[in-house]
C-alpha cells in the first residue's frame, strides 16, 4: 500500500486530447497526480490508433500514473475498468459490464473507452465517458455501436461530481491494496461464454467460445478446433451465445 499522491487537476475547455496534453506535461517533468479534464476533445484518441468521438456533455480525463502499473497496459487498464464501473454504480446507481480488454458496456453497447500509455517512468491514463451525451453527435457508424449514461444533462447528477469520484477511485485502486478488483473485473466480463472473432490489426485471425480470464487479465479463448489460445493483447468481436 502506497500513499496517494497530491491531485492536481487542470481543467480546460477544449483541447486536441488529453492525453497528448498530458504526455507533454510529463515529459516537461510532471509528477504523479496530475490530471487533466476538457469538457471537449477534438481529435481524442482511443486503441489501436482509432479516433475517439469527444462531444460535450461526456467526460474526459487523462491521470499520470506510475509505468510500474501498466505492466503490458492490462492491469492498469483493467483496474481502470473497474474504476469505471464503480463510479457508475456509486454516482449513477448503474450497473455495467467490462468487453475484455477495458471497454464498458451499458445496455449492451459501449459507453467508455481507456487508453493507457507509458512515457518513461510514468503511465498516462485516458478515460473516455459518454456520461450525458446527444447520441446524434456520433458519427453513423459510432451510433451503431455506443451509448450515453444519460439522454441529457438535466437527468444527471453533476458531472464533476463524477469525474471527482472517478479520480479518487482510479487511485485508489492504484495506490492501495485491494484484494476485490480483480474478482470484479473477471466477474464483470460480458463476453465469457460467448462466440467470438478473434481480430488483429482489424483482421480476422480466428474465432471461438471465450472461455475464461486469468490473473494476468489474459482471455483464453475454445477455439472451434478445439485448440485454445491465450490472448493476452489484440482485441475480440462477440457474435453468438456459446
Amino acid at each position: 500500500m502506497s500513499a496517494l499522491p497530491e491531485i492536481r487537476i487542470h481543467e480546460l475547455e477544449e483541447i486536441d486530447s488529453t492525453n497528448r496534453f498530458l504526455m507533454d506535461m510529463a515529459k516537461d517533468g510532471a509528477a504523479c497526480g496530475t490530471v487533466v479534464v476538457a469538457r471537449r476533445q477534438s481529435s481524442g484518441r482511443g486503441r489501436l490508433g482509432r479516433s475517439f468521438s469527444s462531444p460535450e456533455g461526456g467526460v474526459y480525463v487523462s491521470m499520470l500514473l506510475p509505468a510500474a502499473q501498466l505492466d503490458g497496459g492490462f492491469f492498469l487498464t483493467a483496474k481502470a475498468g473497474v474504476a469505471v464501473r464503480r463510479t457508475i454504480k456509486q454516482v449513477c446507481n448503474k450497473e455495467c459490464g467490462i468487453k475484455w480488454v477495458n471497454d464498458i458496456i451499458y445496455k449492451n453497447r459501449k459507453v467508455c473507452g481507456i487508453l493507457a500509455q507509458g512515457y518513461g517512468d510514468k503511465a498516462v491514463l485516458g478515460i473516455g465517458v459518454n456520461y450525458a451525451v446527444d447520441i446524434n453527435q456520433f458519427p453513423d457508424d459510432v451510433r451503431e455501436i455506443a451509448c450515453s449514461l444519460y439522454d441529457c444533462p438535466q437527468d444527471a447528477p453533476p458531472i464533476r461530481v463524477f469525474i471527482d469520484a472517478l479520480i479518487r477511485n482510479v487511485y485508489s485502486l492504484v495506490y492501495k491494496d485491494d484484494e476485490n478488483w480483480l474478482e470484479e473485473y473477471k466477474g464483470s466480463s460480458t463476453i465469457i461464454g460467448n462466440k467470438v472473432l478473434i481480430l488483429k490489426a482489424g483482421a480476422v485471425t480466428g474465432s471461438g467460445i471465450a472461455a475464461s480470464i486469468d490473473d494476468s487479465c489474459y482471455l483464453h479463448v475454445i477455439g472451434d478446433d478445439g485448440k485454445e489460445t491465450v490472448l493476452s493483447t489484440g482485441e475480440v468481436s462477440v457474435r453468438t451465445k456459446g
